[in-house]
């Protein structure tokens, strides 16, 4: 599976946990983070169109995408502070095994309590920056944080 594809699938793994009803708008939602993707960084809050703004949805698969996209740079990072910090050290492996196949694979264990902390830091910013009502934010965290783990 391209990274590309797989990214799409995690991304898709999000949207049907937090927002299953707007499933059916997944491609649209995919092809509008391929855009937003080209004009921000991974977790950043910053650049999110103003038309995702409260779509728990939408910032559900950017979200997933970013996710990803701050995985597949610590799974690069081999042998840099980033692995020792945020993947324990049998992590690299297993987390590329993830990201070539994350609906066949686990997360659980590979990163550290440091790694899941910055990655769940990132999706609060994210969804802080797209306005998600209380409920949304925590609704997206709690799925992002049982992919994590599982």
């Amino acid at each position: 599976m391209s990274g590309s594809t797989a990214r799409s699938v995690f991304a898709k793994s999000l949207l049907k946990d937090v927002a299953p009803v707007e499933i059916e708008f997944f491609e649209a939602y995919d092809a509008t983070a391929s855009d937003v993707d080209s004009r921000r960084r991974a977790g950043t809050g910053m650049g999110l169109p103003p038309e995702v703004a409260g779509v728990l949805g939408m910032v559900a698969v950017i979200v997933g995408r970013t996710v990803f996209d701050k995985l597949s740079e610590w799974a690069i990072s081999i042998g840099g502070e980033i692995v020792k910090k945020f993947l324990v050290d049998s992590g690299v492996q297993r987390l590329k095994k993830w990201l070539k196949a994350p609906e066949n694979s686990s997360l659980a264990g590979v990163l550290t309590a440091e790694g899941r902390r910055e990655v769940l830091a990132v999706v609060e910013r994210d969804a802080r920056a797209a306005k998600l009502k209380p409920e949304e934010l925590d609704k997206l965290l709690k799925s992002v944080a049982a992919r994590l783990d599982s």
